[in-house]
């Protein structure tokens, strides 16, 4: 995991989605940690977070397509 960086985090899916498949089409690859407890949603959420990891090789290239994308 020290090779993965984090470029994104939000607590919206749809835009944890959009994402994903924009690193897709551009080759990408990444992975996703959800730290949504799905348990106690009415606790936490607008605090609640999901993050979008990728390769540090890919790091510039995925923050360019962010850029781009306005997310």
């Amino acid at each position: 995991m020290n090779d993965w960086i984090k470029i994104f985090s939000s607590s919206f899916i749809h835009k944890i989605q959009l994402l994903l498949a924009l690193l897709e089409e551009n080759e990408i690859k990444a992975f996703v940690i959800n730290k949504t407890d799905s348990m106690h949603l009415h606790l936490s959420a607008t605090t609640a977070e999901i993050e979008v990891y990728v390769s540090q090789s890919d790091v510039m290239k995925a923050k360019h397509i962010i850029s781009k994308s306005l997310l």
